[in-house]
């Protein structure tokens, strides 16, 4: 390679080169105990309309910090100076994980009360959608912040799709699993039509912010 083949300008990524494996282990750990701390916040409120946004108010979350590129930036902050951005702090990707952790819990729940009505096929189909549908969230997310809003835009078409896939799945569950699981079975659903919500949001704002730009 020659001196010209290397990129120009200065490295802008999120690395910290004092940081060593215990102090990234650490910050993931604390990153984990946000995802609960927000899926504590949507499960005390679950049962009123406005659940994601009053999720976010208890989470300290102003309107701004759901739009393409605009995480929480914890520079700003004096007690968190120290600590480099990464997408683990963006609001929904916090929202994505939490999600994604109540979407596998309410379903392993109705696969446990019916083992007979729920084959394998119908099981592994609905892990892979919700699999791909936070990793396609993460991926736009990633893009946002590197200012692709396009990509992003793809990228959560492509959640959409593998969210309405699983609803369409869910939707056609056996009767007998649907009454025996109930509440599982409302969670469920509700939970995939939230994570749906969150997609829209962020497309809306992406076209926003793309006809600004």
């Amino acid at each position: 390679m020659q001196d010209g083949d290397h990129p120009q300008g200065e490295f802008d990524g999120s690395g910290n080169a004092s940081w060593g494996e215990a102090d990234w282990a650490g910050y993931l750990h604390r990153n984990d105990l946000e995802v609960g701390r927000f899926l504590s916040y949507y499960n005390e409120v679950k049962p009123f309309p406005d659940r994601l946004d009053a999720s976010a108010r208890r989470m300290g979350w102003e309107s701004a910090d759901w739009a393409p590129g605009e995480g929480d930036d914890t520079a700003e902050d004096e007690d968190d100076a120290d600590l480099p951005y990464c997408i683990h702090q963006h609001p929904v990707y916090v929202v994505a994980r939490a999600l994604g952790i109540q979407l596998i819990g309410a379903w392993r729940t109705i696969c446990r009360a019916n083992p007979a009505e729920i084959g394998g096929e119908l099981g592994a189909d609905l892990m892979l959608a919700f699999w791909d549908a936070q990793h396609q969230v993460v991926m736009a997310i990633n893009a946002t912040d590197t200012g692709d809003l396009p990509l992003a835009l793809v990228h959560m078409k492509r959640a959409l799709t593998s969210i309405n896939h699983a609803i369409g799945l869910q939707a056609g569950l056996p009767s007998a699993a649907r009454l025996n699981s109930a509440e599982a079975t409302q969670d469920l659903e509700a939970t995939l039509f939230d994570l749906r919500e969150i997609c829209l949001r962020v497309m809306a704002d992406c076209r926003w912010d793309g006809t600004k730009g």
